[in-house]
């Protein structure tokens, strides 16, 4: 199942951006990439790498506690909203640091459907950080949640 809907997403990614390529013809792109995630001049690859890792962490944690968690059914309804804010978090934060991934399949798509519309591979140069850091910290986080479920 876990694959399925890796592969979904992946999929998903690459179609949205597909949409995007059509919506905004090349010279009409402001980011000249379909939105794809680049680290920002003045930021290093480890801040970068750090800032994807916390908050991914913060987002897949404030799941687990609101959505799964069975101790928070009761308030489930409110789950929506505290997971919306996490990610409003991870916006606000990283938006001038990289353009915020905090998931790696959203990276994906639109490196490669701007790489294949400018017939360059320079949109995966940073490609890791954009998975290595999501990954990395949606781990420890479920991590946490089931340290702290104990």
């Amino acid at each position: 199942q876990g694959i399925c809907i890796f592969l979904a997403q992946l999929l998903g990614s690459v179609t949205g951006a597909s949409i995007l390529s059509f919506v905004f013809p090349q010279d009409q792109d402001r980011t000249e990439s379909l939105g794809s995630n680049k680290i920002s001049e003045g930021f290093t690859a480890g801040q970068v790498l750090l800032g994807e890792g916390m908050m991914t962490f913060l987002l897949v944690f404030v799941v687990l506690e609101t959505a799964v968690n069975p101790a928070s059914a009761a308030q489930r309804i409110m789950a929506c909203l505290a997971i919306g804010l996490a990610v409003f978090l991870a916006h606000s934060v990283l938006l001038p640091v990289d353009g915020c991934s905090i998931n790696p399949t959203r990276s994906f798509g639109p490196a490669l459907v701007a790489s294949c519309r400018k017939n360059s591979s320079d949109l995966f140069q940073d490609m890791w950080v954009f998975w290595l850091g999501p990954l990395a910290g949606a781990t420890l986080a479920a991590f946490a949640y089931h340290l702290l479920k104990g």
